[in-house]
């Protein structure tokens, strides 16, 4: 990776982080009592143009996944740089892949659930699933067609994809259990996701991917735990890929909560694990701060991009901020629509960029 050729996409860059919104800012809309107040106080930032066309307030969600996609193709069009972008936008593509699976085994249209952030080949990977299901596993292959080729021998890019599909699908039909397609397809995720970082060649996103997937491991064994499931369920939700082997979570399983953060000491996530977790408070309290130390985790990778001139870590960090102050957005938003109190949005509200 050569960092000199972000330079000019960090000029650029450093110049749209002006316009993310502070703690601040977010402060002072969470003050707002009603939602339209706070769409208003949102008509003098970037939010401006999505907010004016909109019929009703309560369709907010469309601002932000107008705001998001801009955003996306704001850092792409500046710095051309696509591989990196590829990363961030594998949430989106594998969101989508779970939708599209569960139109198949529920023979219904979820359109209005997709992603425009995603960028793989929808239909393509719709249709070679339905080719292959109208045909008997492997009875093309037994006829010796001269220059026939499996499916899943294309060069086609959206191949991998496919393949992720198919497993989830397959898993499905095996199992019965619509489980087992977010679990098949968040061990992709991940797994796509440590080929993304080793493509693009930065260490510290490698590092950053490994200790959120022992995040997640944890998230998953405290939610097995609080549903009573069985260690076998736990196994088969575990995501391979992080530092803490997954061996060691048999351990895990039979202890308690507090006893997983001291067993965890030694490891680098475990300051998030401290800061969330404690047998005081109910097992859906410690989920739900579980959960935004995951997301602190993630601000803190993102911010050691202030300290650098330029180089890929600030784009990168651009998309987070950007990411994380439309979560934020969306929590002060249901909480309006809701009439939340202002005291619980302000604890759930995740760290900002400044």
């Amino acid at each position: 990776m050569n960092r000199d050729n972000y330079i000019g996409g960090s000029i650029s860059t450093r110049l749209y982080e002006k316009n993310l919104l502070t703690r601040n800012d977010l402060e002072r809309l969470n003050d707002y009592d009603t939602l339209g107040e706070v769409l208003g106080a949102l008509n003098d930032s970037s939010y401006r143009e999505a907010i004016q066309s909109l019929n009703r307030d309560e369709e907010y969600e469309n601002i932000l996944d107008s705001e998001l996609k801009n955003s996306y193709e704001l850092i792409e069009s500046t710095s051309g740089e696509k591989e990196l972008l590829q990363y961030f936008r594998e949430k989106y593509n594998f969101h989508n892949l779970k939708v599209m699976v569960r139109e198949i085994v529920q023979s219904e249209t979820y359109t209005h659930l997709y992603s425009d952030v995603g960028n793989i080949d929808l239909t393509y990977i719709k249709k070679m699933l339905s080719d292959e299901d109208n045909i008997e596993v492997g009875f093309l292959e037994s006829l010796d067609i001269e220059g026939y080729e499996p499916f899943n021998k294309s060069v086609n890019p959206n191949d991998t994809y496919l393949d992720y599909a198919k497993d989830s699908l397959n898993r499905f039909r095996e199992t019965n259990n619509p489980r087992y397609i977010d679990v098949v397809l968040d061990k992709h995720y991940y797994e796509q996701l440590l080929k993304d970082a080793k493509e693009i060649d930065l260490d510290e996103l490698t590092k950053y991917t490994k200790e959120r997937i022992d995040l997640i491991n944890v998230k998953t064994l405290m939610r097995i735990k609080a549903q009573e499931g069985s260690l076998d369920d736990l196994k088969d939700a575990l995501i391979d890929g992080g530092y803490i082997d997954l061996e060691r979570f048999d351990d895990f399983y039979a202890v308690d909560i507090n006893q997983i953060v001291v067993k965890l000491s030694n490891e680098n996530i475990n300051k998030y694990l401290v800061n969330a977790i404690d047998n005081d408070k109910s097992m859906d309290e410690n989920l739900l701060d579980l959960e935004k130390s995951i997301d602190d985790h993630q601000m803190d990778y993102s911010r050691k991009a202030k300290s650098m001139t330029y180089g890929p870590e600030i784009l990168m960090n651009y998309i987070i901020s950007k990411e994380t102050e439309i979560k934020n957005l969306r929590i002060i938003l249901v909480s309006k629509l809701n009439s939340l109190p202002k005291e619980f949005t302000l604890e759930r509200l995740r760290e900002a960029y400044a």
